[in-house]
């Protein structure tokens, strides 16, 4: 029987990945290989051109000294390395290989543990930070190369790399500014070729594309000596005229390929003046050297996210940018939706069709690239024979804005910059108004344009230089049609605009439609865009109130093949917003293996995947039903992942997605108060996952961004009439109904004022008014049940009888329509006398006005704030959103079944606690007034015992605890109120 010793399993696994990583150099016990150290010799040092140098630490188990062995080796410098170790890997081999008779061929298959450690975030090795923070990570030797590729990223580096090609762009763009306002043409043309509206941000963005191209020549310098000779900038660069000289350097590239890098760039080099342009290039050139000296590849997508800061004219156009790590979660999930024989060989791969609809500066097709890249190799594949197929049939990437197609294209071609780039699929089409030909103009709406075929006009041709005239770089006149038939791809992966035709934000009130307003459009082109939006849509998601996102989907749908998949980034609104429906019914219906993701980070900050979007996102990836699939019924088995923070580095979204890819027997939201299957990175509990078979119709998906999935389970189960609280053996029947079969609700407050639209104008209140609302949120007048009106409404002249239709829903009861969780304490209030409800609060009209003291206890009760926040939309932290139009299905007790008995208990309930001042609704658990308002509620009210109500009071807890109910405020110490 074969004995290894732990120096044979070092070789043996380091031929394991050195055959994953071919291009990395791998040396297992070798002495000389430190600068540093004296006779110690790592187990195993992996390093590789651009990257930092990984250690591998490992001792079969139990493995007492392997860590502090590990921490040890940070900082070490290799032999012919020009980086320290910034990462070491601490392995455990298990016992079981010490007797291995086949000694590769098990250790290939074995289950290895490993944790990795890295400086901590003050660049500290005294107290290095740990992955997971306790515990181990788990997988095969595959695995453990995966990981060592993405901790060899040299993340400092980067960040500096960025930070100074920001300040040498933003440097840059001051003189461009002068420039401009000398020479008001120039900025002219030059906002023409960026493809954005004249102002400072389209100089800047200007400046970044030629640095960009800068970068990319640095890049490739000395890399096709046999068929062009590239020089470095430096030598470019160097003389009297630079701009002459870069000029001619990248008519050559130009000439030669890079089509889609260089061509924009060029043309702005060429308009810069003569005076200005030596400066320009002098401080362009040195912020692009110093990404180049870093030895940073454009995998790390610098520029991408360096362009993202330059964008300022988010409002209309959205585009906001994803996190590297939110995208290669993103990308692995959906990647984990098709069959691993798409990814068998390189004649496979070059079949797929990848495609994103809103590229922006190609985050996510990069992460898609990376992993198919990395897998590919590992495999044994070789990169440079596959890229050239990659970029020209594989992947398709379209935007409407030419200077992030063109990053795109950098980021792409930059993971390969020494094999030349042929064509491309990666198009700006048109947006606004265009040349329609023989003198006429037409409307387009960039990728939309195919939702009605499978083309749509690019506004020039950045992917074949086959359409250029001669070698300039010029696009030939005729327009090239983008070629995307229906159910043509295999994978579509975006993170579409967010902005919604009903953006009624301050500033941006008085534009016609948000949505097609971004560079300056004229309300007239708005108009035209609006029209044509509509013609194009057929409704299968697109719902106006949604958004633009919403039409992106369709979109998806429409061109992703039977048996694709589908991966969004979306609001969080997607999943439970009434204009939403439509598409969470195509998914219940169309698709299965659905996922939904959320963060229920207990930081504000931390909600969304992308970058400054201030509001909660979520990940939706689906599969779509094979083409012999049988039609599904409404409903659908979906798993909702509440993640506990976003993803925070590679390997902590491949890690996350590994489980959730991987997860069996996940609990579902039917089986009652057990809570979820937990996300465990080794002890570390990251979040956790629940399955509902529920019929989930598209009414409301409330499981997202539930931190406890105990609650979800109890609210679930309440609004379909049982109460389960915790502990309890056996549920209990509580008849519960949607509002709107109890009630109905008043009208939308936009419909009530302002004119023309509503037939009242708003003046400050009197306590005579005639027609007297209830339209804001004051803290100071909802502490108590009893709320005054806060204003009065005047009826415009001409329009008595819309406001006697609408004064007829004047009623006693209100609901919160924007519930802040984390400061207000009510969810419904009540006037003395009849209101009008405005934006905050809405009308709830009962037959019997008996009904309208019950409604108010119950739903200001630990209960009823549990249903509110359950039927809510949680995109924004602390908030609860619930419109007219999802109110009508919010459920609530059904006062039709109370008893005259019970309505007149509920009557004097609301009498004892109509003075009563009540604390926010997220310490509802330590509110004296809540624990009291509760049991006599349960107690009196419902007939329940003491016991109940005590479980009742834990569960207020367990909901206050939410993060989205706390909205990242601090609570309060305090114990229990009951």
């Amino acid at each position: 029987m074969a004995h290894h010793a732990e120096t044979n399993l070092n070789f043996v696994l380091a031929d394991i990945l050195q055959e994953m990583a071919p291009k990395s150099d791998l040396k297992a016990e070798n002495t000389r290989v430190l600068r540093e150290g004296g006779s110690y010799q790592p187990d195993i040092l992996i390093a590789a051109s651009g990257r930092s140098p990984v250690i591998i630490e490992a001792e079969y188990e139990p493995a007492r000294h392997v860590e502090e062995e590990a921490k040890l080796r940070l900082g070490a410098k290799p032999e012919g390395q020009t980086r320290p170790v910034e990462a070491v890997v601490a392995l455990i081999y298990p016992e079981e290989l010490e007797t291995a008779d086949d000694l590769k061929a098990e250790m290939s298959q074995a289950v290895l543990k490993y944790c990795f450690f890295q400086e901590d975030a003050r660049g500290s090795m005294e107290e290095p930070t740990r992955f997971p923070e306790s515990g181990w990570l788990e997988g095969t030797a595959e695995d453990l190369s995966d990981m060592v590729r993405m901790i060899s990223v040299p993340q400092k580096e980067v960040d500096r790399a960025a930070e100074a090609l920001e300040i040498g762009i933003e440097e840059a763009a001051l003189i461009l500014d002068e420039d401009a306002e000398k020479r008001p043409g120039l900025s002219v043309e030059i906002s023409k070729l960026v493809g954005l509206e004249n102002n400072k941000q389209t100089r800047r963005i200007a400046c970044a594309i030629v640095a960009n191209a800068m970068i990319f020549h640095e890049h490739i310098a000395g890399m096709h000596d046999e068929q062009i000779r590239i020089e470095p900038l430096k030598f470019v660069c160097g003389g009297d005229s630079p701009q002459d000289a870069l000029m001619s350097a990248w008519k050559e590239i130009l000439d030669y390929n890079y089509f889609p890098i260089f061509s924009i760039a060029n043309k702005i080099l060429a308009r810069l003046p003569t005076s200005s342009a030596s400066g320009i290039l002098n401080l362009l050139r040195r912020a692009a050297q110093s990404v180049e000296s870093a030895g940073i590849t454009y995998a790390h997508d610098i520029t991408g996210h360096v362009y993202q800061n330059l964008i300022s004219d988010r409002q209309y156009l959205a585009t906001y940018y994803t996190r590297p790590y939110s995208a290669a979660l993103l990308a692995r999930l959906a990647v984990g939706k098709l069959p691993s024989e798409y990814w068998a060989s390189k004649e496979s791969i070059e079949q797929l069709r990848i495609a994103d609809f809103a590229c922006g500066t190609g985050a996510l097709l990069a992460a898609v690239y990376d992993l198919i890249a990395s897998e590919h190799e590992r495999k044994g594949g070789n990169l440079d024979q596959l890229h050239p197929a990659l970029m020209k049939d594989v992947i398709f990437g379209f935007d409407v804005i030419p200077s992030a197609v063109h990053i795109t294209a950098s980021t792409l071609a930059g993971a390969r910059p020494n094999v030349k780039l042929q064509n491309t699929r990666l198009h700006a089409l048109s947006y606004g108004t265009v040349s329609g030909g023989r003198g006429s103009e037409v409307v387009r709406i960039g990728s939309l344009e195919l939702l009605v075929g499978s083309s749509a006009m690019p506004l020039f041709n950045m992917a074949d230089p086959g359409t250029r005239a001669g070698g300039s770089g010029e696009e030939a006149a005729e327009q090239v049609n983008v070629d995307m038939p229906n159910e043509s791809v295999d994978l579509i992966i975006m993170n579409p605009p967010f902005t919604t035709a009903t953006n009624h934000a301050g500033e941006h009130a008085n534009v016609i439609n948000p949505v097609f307003a971004a560079y300056d459009a004229t309300p007239e082109v708005m108009k035209d865009m609006q029209d044509r939006m509509k013609n194009l849509a057929r409704g299968i998601c697109y719902d106006g109130n949604a958004g633009i996102a919403s039409a992106f989907v369709e979109l998806g749908e429409l061109k992703l093949k039977p048996g694709g998949a589908l991966a969004l980034v979306l609001p969080l609104t997607a999943v439970s917003g009434k204009s939403w429906q439509k598409m969470r019914r195509m998914l219940a219906k169309g698709y299965d293996d659905i996922d939904v993701l959320s963060i229920a980070a207990k930081e504000v900050d931390q909600v969304s995947f992308s970058a400054d979007t201030n509001m909660a996102e979520c990940l939706i990836i689906a599969r779509k039903n094979g083409a012999n699939a049988p039609e599904k019924s409404i409903g659908a088995n979906i798993r909702f992942t509440s993640l506990r923070q976003r993803p925070q580095s590679f390997v902590h979204a491949s890690e996350v997605a590994k489980r959730i890819v991987n997860a069996q027997n996940v609990r579902r939201l039917e089986d009652g108060p057990y809570g979820g299957t937990s996300i465990m990175i080794g002890k570390i509990e990251e979040g956790a996952m629940l399955r509902s078979n529920a019929d989930l119709d598209g009414e409301n998906w409330g499981v997202p961004r539930i931190h406890d999935y105990f609650v979800a389970q109890t609210a679930y189960a309440l609004s379909q009439s049982v109460l389960w609280t915790p502990g309890s053996l056996e549920p209990l029947d509580l008849k519960m109904s949607p509002i709107s079969s109890v009630g109905r609700m008043g009208f939308l407050h936009r419909d009530i004022s302002p004119p023309p639209r509503g037939p009242f104008e708003k003046a400050p209140y009197t306590p005579t008014a005639t027609y007297p609302a209830l339209w804001n949120h004051n803290a100071q007048n909802e502490k108590r049940i009893v709320c005054e009106p806060d204003i009065q409404l005047n009826v415009c002249r001409g329009m008595e009888s819309r406001a006697n239709q609408i004064w007829a829903t004047a009623s006693r009861c209100h609901h919160s329509a924007a519930f802040r969780y984390n400061s207000q304490p009510l969810a419904v209030s009540f006037t003395k006398h009849k209101t009008i409800g405005g934006s905050a609060w809405s009308n709830v009209i009962f037959p019997d006005e008996r009904f309208d003291y019950a409604f108010a206890i119950w739903g200001n009760s630990s209960l009823g704030l549990l249903m509110h926040w359950w039927h809510a939309s949680r995109q924004h932290p602390g908030r609860g959103s619930v419109t007219i139009t999802a109110a009508k299905s919010l459920p609530t007790l059904d006062l039709r079944a109370l008893s005259d008995d019970q309505l007149s208990i509920a009557e004097r309930i609301f009498n004892d606690f109509r003075g009563v001042e009540f604390k926010p609704a997220y310490i509802a658990d330590l509110d004296q007034s809540r624990a009291d308002l509760d049991r006599a509620v349960l107690c009196e009210l419902l007939g329940f015992d003491e016991a109940v109500y005590e479980a009742v009071r834990k569960l207020s807890a367990k909901w206050a605890a939410e993060p989205s109910v706390r909205g990242g405020k601090r609570r309060p110490d305090g114990p229990l109120a009951v």
